[in-house]
């Protein structure tokens, strides 16, 4: 039987995390990019405020064995501020205490302008990320939508971006190389005081070390099936929401209820497991750190006694344990909310990575000469990653002016040969063409725009009657749609509700009836 040396399962585990982190980083700073001034504010900023940060403890140090023994201390940082201080007619302790009060305010305001800029680019970071999330998914084919349902989508743009990774993609980050600095600074001052101590206190370093690669796989899985069962939950909100009117047509209440009880208590059972895991780690990270301050007691309280170490030098070591604290806190909750946010930048980055099926690549804009002539050569239809064909091997030629039926069994490809034509989808095979051009040399935008498109299936949006028939455009005036409510022989229907055409209609038109859609 082969034995793997633990060494390389460590060296194995701290590759794949840098690999991991690496691509974290990536993806983050196409959005980071965005805003290089906030960027180095908190790159260059946060080191300055953990080293002035680092320096109190070492004035405390100083103070106070300046009190204990009346004189200043032989450390040659002590000597230098006290000969600034006598130069400027200051004594001792007067330099010492303006020191402290200088350096802790100096601390104070660049924590809070650098706490400003991490909370600005939360918000905006957060606003990017479902915009081009947004963006994408409007540009997807109709098979993104048979692989995505809406309530998957919706958990993917709210719950994926505002609770998982507005914070970390900022703070979240930011706090841990603050974390890191800090360690960092204090262990230094800490060697610079006594090796020999900062040794002992530094031994659950190892333990820590231990518990991030051993619950790290497990947060992944336990994550990524929490945010799963969000994702059915919601799919279960918006089915029925959506289709109340079926769900009461044929007294499904109960149904629905079993099936929304169902998913709420899976959920219920993936956010406890999963957080289980997350307070453990958090906890050990933040609690086993504190067997550091138990140490310098014992460690440090001896070595006083024996006047090995001065009074001085073990408070400066308390504080700077005890300032390991929340930093070590920190560390331990980047590493949880990092495989969080991982999953969640997963099933972002799943969305991204699915292709429209129409590019949008033409260039040629329809004149006002056009004469609207089709003709369908050898048309062949099949979504991406399928071999069923939908279209088979259909041609057609169709003159401006004409009225065609399609006419066919269920099934059969009627909905999809009209799709083709202002490019819902492109042909698998085959060419449509408009007045002798491939449809695929004109701009998508003005193909679609130049082509009356009605749907069998009305879709009606929550907003008021105008906005649904002028549906984004802006360059639509009153006369117009006015015009447009007559010729459908709407205008006495519009007349019987409450507000006219600025009447709220509801979700899909849930307020109006099937004629009136």
């Amino acid at each position: 039987m082969d034995i793997i040396p633990v060494c390389s399962i460590c060296s194995l585990r701290i590759r794949m995390e840098y690999s991991r982190m690496r691509d974290i980083i990536k993806w983050f700073w196409s959005y980071y990019r965005e805003y290089p001034y906030v960027l180095a504010v908190m790159i260059f900023l946060t080191p300055v405020q953990a080293a002035i940060q680092v320096t109190i403890p070492r004035m405390m140090e100083f103070t106070v064995d300046f009190v204990k023994n009346r004189e200043v201390s032989g450390n040659a940082a002590a000597v230098w501020l006290d000969n600034i201080g006598q130069q400027l007619g200051l004594s001792s302790a007067a330099t010492f205490t303006l020191t402290l009060v200088a350096l802790g305010l100096v601390a104070s305001i660049l924590y809070a302008y650098v706490q400003g800029h991490r909370a600005w680019m939360n918000l905006r970071l957060e606003w990017l990320f479902r915009q081009k999330a947004f963006n994408g998914i409007t540009d997807k084919g109709p098979d993104f939508f048979n692989r995505f349902r809406t309530g998957d989508l919706v958990t993917r743009m709210t719950d994926d971006v505002a609770e998982k990774l507005s914070w970390f993609a900022c703070s979240g980050i930011f706090r841990f190389y603050e974390a890191l600095l800090m360690v960092t600074f204090a262990l230094a001052m800490m060697i610079s005081i006594d090796p020999k101590l900062t040794l002992w206190t530094a031994g659950p370093l190892p333990l820590l070390i231990l518990i991030f690669f051993k619950s790290a796989s497990v947060l992944d899985k336990r994550y990524d099936y929490l945010q799963k069962r969000i994702s059915k939950f919601n799919d279960v909100i918006e089915a029925c929401f959506s289709g109340v009117r079926v769900v009461k047509a044929y007294t499904r209440e109960k149904a629905q209820k079993q099936k929304f009880s169902r998913a709420a208590e899976e959920r219920r059972k993936a956010e406890i497991s999963a957080i289980k895991v997350h307070t453990i780690v958090e906890s050990l990270y933040m609690y086993i750190w504190q067997f550091g301050i138990i140490i310098v007691l014992l460690a440090g309280g001896y070595m006083v006694i024996n006047s090995n170490l001065s009074l001085g030098k073990l408070i400066a070591f308390i504080y700077y344990v005890v300032y390991m604290i929340f930093p070590m806190f920190d560390i331990g909750q980047f590493l949880v909310k990092s495989r969080q946010s991982t999953v969640s930048i997963k099933r972002l980055m799943e969305l991204e990575k699915v292709k429209p099926m129409v590019c949008d690549n033409g260039t040629k804009t329809i004149k006002s000469d056009i004469k609207g002539d089709l003709s369908l050569e050898n048309v062949t239809f099949s979504f991406p990653e399928s071999n069923r064909k939908i279209i088979d091997n259909i041609s057609l030629d169709i003159k401006a002016g004409s009225t065609v039926a399609l006419v066919g069994r269920v099934g059969s490809g009627k909905s999809w040969l009209v799709n083709l034509l202002p490019r819902l989808a492109d042909p698998s095979g085959g060419t449509i063409r408009l007045d002798g051009y491939d449809l695929r040399q004109f701009n998508l935008a003005d193909l679609r725009r130049n082509i009356g498109y009605v749907p069998q299936e009305p879709a009606l949006f929550s907003d008021t009657i105008r906005n649904n028939i002028i549906f984004g455009r802006d360059d639509i005036t009153d006369p117009i749609v006015e015009w447009a409510v007559e010729v459908s022989q709407l205008k006495d229907e519009v007349a019987t509700f409450p507000d006219g055409l600025d009447t709220a209609i509801g979700t899909r038109g849930v307020a109006i009836s099937g004629g009136q859609k």
